[in-house]
């Protein structure tokens, strides 16, 4: 096996076109939902994030300051998700992806997926699933 330092040199040598980054399964709980006890006593919601990026500078560089840092995604979801309650998870995976875009200039679009886990009143239902998609321009 090749050292890390001259594997580094063979793959920078192909310039990097595109970058997606993605957090799956950031769980949480939260007082989203239509009906009176899901904003009493909360549900339990995952949310999964893939954004692209307009600089792959990280790429080449392998440095934490040229990309985005997955704990600070993982933070910006839920706070979002405190921030306020809900009615529909299509509205929270909408606020998600435009928090996103509004703080970081270099993602240039953004996935966003809020699954509600056992949702009340649809027995024998794992998950209720919303994506919503968001791009610049």
């Amino acid at each position: 096996m090749e050292p890390q330092s001259s594997l580094r040199g063979k793959v920078a040598s192909v310039p990097a076109s595109s970058l997606r980054l993605g957090v799956s399964g950031i769980r949480l709980t939260g007082h989203h939902g239509v009906h009176s006890e899901e904003r009493k006593h909360g549900n339990r919601f995952e949310v999964d994030v893939e954004v692209g990026c307009s600089s792959v500078d990280a790429v080449e560089t392998d440095e934490l300051a040229d990309t985005i840092d997955y704990q600070e995604i993982t933070d910006l979801v839920r706070e979002v998700s405190r921030r306020q309650p809900f009615n529909l998870i299509e509205s929270l995976a909408g606020a998600i992806a435009d928090a996103l875009l509004a703080k970081y200039a270099t993602i240039s679009d953004a996935v966003v997926r809020v699954s509600k886990l056992v949702p009340p009143g649809l027995s024998d239902v794992a998950r209720t699933v919303a994506e919503v998609t968001r791009s610049r321009g």
